[in-house]
């Protein structure tokens, strides 16, 4: 992969720091899932290691400060989207039993933003250049770009640290060679004549040589930042709860902002996959990303409600039953009544003890 910094911020900031103290906190991680699955793991993956890292590393510490003082805002910003983001990728590493503190590599890849896009043409969150894209599934077209989709990116990125986990069986050499080639960390490997990461380093590319310092001084951050005042500031369009769905009905941002009384942009932000906004009518269905409102408002509008059928016990159908009189032995549960001819809102009727549907049923979400 190829690193890229958007805007050139944190190159900047990346200047001679003031003295700060980085007193490792006492809460620091104390297990690791992973161990039990890689038991021979490579160093930075051991028990209580990892964000400790950053303080025996020099060129980590430039990147720790960085982060903690002169980068704050952005620091904040950049671990506010990681409340969206992290999630997604602890589900994909979790599913193929990979350590979870590989979700960091993003923040050194991308910030943690689906738009970058480096001058070598890597792009997305996890900066997939676009034959290993094609090698890995992603699909790109005039409309679309999965290496921007935050879910079929990250699998594509969990696959990819697997592979590459297989091939090299050491951790360092495995973030090394995500940023600069499983080509030329073998070069590396035969120069170094070792397999030694700190033998081999010197034989990398330049900004190769200083990744695992910023993967350090990432995951450093990300659990200490509150020693250092920094508040994650998360997106307006990436808080709250959303849900993914299938859109075959409308094909383009403008008809579901309508449908869904949903801003463009906020489509757009949780959908950037979508280069254009809209695709062809013949693509049949596509899944987008919606809150969780604003996605019922889509499926109910097209009558596509999920709906669970319950049958009702053989005594509801006697003759003494609280359900009586009912023309269908089934309910669906959890909404409105709804009359089965002109599907207007039916009030439910009631008599004592007893509850009468007639022809009406119960339809909705269960």
């Amino acid at each position: 992969m190829n690193t890229t910094c958007p805007r050139g911020v944190y190159q900047l900031l990346l200047v001679p720091c003031l003295a700060i103290s980085f007193t490792c906190p006492a809460n620091a991680n104390s297990d690791y899932d992973f161990l039990k699955i890689h038991p021979a793991a490579a160093t930075i993956f051991q028990r209580d290691n990892l964000p400790n890292l950053a303080l025996t590393n020099t060129h980590s510490l430039a990147y720790v400060k960085m982060y903690a003082a002169h980068g704050k805002a952005h620091t904040a910003a950049m671990l506010g989207r990681g409340m969206y983001y992290f999630p997604i990728f602890e589900r994909h590493l979790s599913a193929q039993q990979m350590p979870l503190e590989l979700k960091y590599l993003s923040m050194v890849e991308s910030e943690l933003r689906t738009d970058v896009e480096s001058p070598s043409g890597a792009i997305g969150l996890w900066q997939f250049m676009s034959p290993t894209a094609r090698h890995y599934g992603l699909r790109q077209n005039d409309w679309r770009d999965e290496r921007r989709d935050p879910e079929a990116a990250t699998l594509a990125a969990v696959t990819y640290l697997k592979d590459l986990y297989a091939e090299f069986g050491n951790w360092e050499l495995v973030i090394g060679a995500y940023n600069c080639g499983s080509g030329r960390m073998h070069r590396a490997i035969r120069r170094a004549k070792s397999t030694d990461f700190a033998l081999v380093r010197k034989h990398l590319p330049e900004q190769t040589q200083s990744y695992l310092a910023k993967f350090y001084a990432a995951a450093y951050i990300s659990n200490f930042f509150e020693d250092y005042q920094i508040a994650p500031k998360i997106p307006t369009a990436l808080n709250g709860g959303t849900r993914s769905i299938e859109v075959k009905e409308v094909n383009s941002f403008a008809q579901l902002s309508r449908i869904c009384r949903l801003p463009i942009s906020k489509i757009k932000r949780l959908n950037p996959q979508y280069l254009q906004g809209a695709w062809p009518d013949g693509v049949g269905s596509i899944w987008m990303v919606l809150p969780e409102e604003p996605a019922r408002r889509y499926l109910a509008h097209f009558n596509r409600m999920p709906q669970r059928i319950d049958v009702l016990p053989e005594e509801a159908l006697h003759e003494d039953s609280a359900y009586l009189p009912i023309t269908e032995p089934y309910r669906i549960l959890n909404s409105i009544l709804v009359d089965l001819g002109g599907r207007q809102p039916a009030k439910e009727q009631s008599q004592g003890t007893r509850r009468y549907y007639s022809k009406y049923f119960l339809r909705g979400e269960a």
